[in-house]
């Protein structure tokens, strides 16, 4: 292996094939694993082997070159992971009433005994009010699941956590919003 790598680090060509060949398999078992289609374990293998020839100089020999390998691959999935993790906030300024009274409002709210636009204004203002006193991960987590009405796994895919941290921060996130959103209707005679 050693001739192999001298011959690497010194940028032949040949060996850069012999070394595609003999961890192609391994490499692809891995990105197999680490994708959800043959295509992106396709693109996985191939940013691999080119970014191992690209770091070749880098590499110590405190590891096996396999495992060396592997590393840059799960590496690299994972920043792709993180970059394609990027969640989309919505504005209340631009969202909907409707859809904001739906997203915040406490099922026992009945929005059509409202009687007039004052009335109306000064719910979205409880709505912004409470929303606006949460932690910017409850505000994330009940945009993502009563917005973009995503699912438990979609949600903790997007946060990078497990399904039942989700669960019990957003239990947490709709607790307090229901305590602030009661706070702010009362003192502007909304409460119902």
């Amino acid at each position: 292996m050693s001739e192999l790598m001298e011959r690497l680090r010194n940028g032949d060509k040949a060996a850069f094939e012999e070394m595609v060949e003999s961890y192609r398999a391994l490499a692809c078992r891995r990105a197999a694993a680490l994708t959800r289609s043959w295509q992106d374990a396709e693109d996985l293998v191939q940013e691999a082997f080119t970014r191992a020839w690209s770091k070749v100089s880098e590499f110590r020999g405190d590891a096996s070159f396999s495992t060396w390998l592997l590393r840059i691959m799960e590496n690299y999935h994972i920043d792709t992971q993180r970059k394609n993790r990027k969640v989309t906030l919505v504005s209340l300024q631009t969202m909907q009433f409707s859809e904001m009274v739906r997203a915040h409002a406490p099922s026992w709210f009945d929005i059509s005994v409202l009687e007039n636009k004052w009335e109306i204004e000064d719910l979205r203002k409880c709505i912004e009010g409470a929303f606006s006193k949460l932690p910017s991960v409850y505000s994330k987590l009940i945009i993502l699941k009563d917005v973009q009405e995503m699912s438990y796994e979609e949600m903790a895919e997007a946060m990078a956590c497990s399904v039942e941290s989700v669960r019990c921060k957003l239990y947490r996130a709709r607790k307090q919003l229901r305590t602030e959103l009661a706070i702010l209707l009362g003192q502007h005679d909304l409460a119902l």
